[in-house]
């Protein structure tokens, strides 16, 4: 079994910057879609305002995935605010993704 690592909360000013996350799919499958659905609702609660997304299907833009090194999906690539942060999975565990974005346990 495999075990991420421990995800650190980012420091700085993050709790108040703009997000830029571009998720990385195959196509509209189960856990493509659940990733999605899981990304618009995390992202309406906890940063309204203050996100922007992009979605990346593999299937019809390799390059994009091999640029960021993705070779499982689904994959959400946090590029902005720095440091770069690569989170693996349908995001179905909110308070990891929190804390990956650097977002406490309650609304920003």
């Amino acid at each position: 079994m495999i075990h991420p690592p421990r995800l650190k909360p980012r420091r700085g000013k993050a709790k108040r910057s703009h997000y830029l996350l571009r998720l990385y799919v195959v196509g509209n499958g189960p856990n493509s879609a659940q990733a999605l659905a899981n990304l618009r609702s995390l992202c309406e609660e906890h940063l309204r305002g203050r996100y922007t997304t992009e979605t990346v299907d593999v299937v019809k833009n390799f390059a994009a995935a091999a640029k960021d090194n993705i070779l499982i999906t689904p994959a959400l690539v946090v590029l902005a605010p720095p440091p770069k942060v690569r989170i693996l999975g349908n995001l179905s565990d909110p308070k990891k993704v929190m804390l990956a974005l650097g977002l406490s346990g309650g609304k920003s």
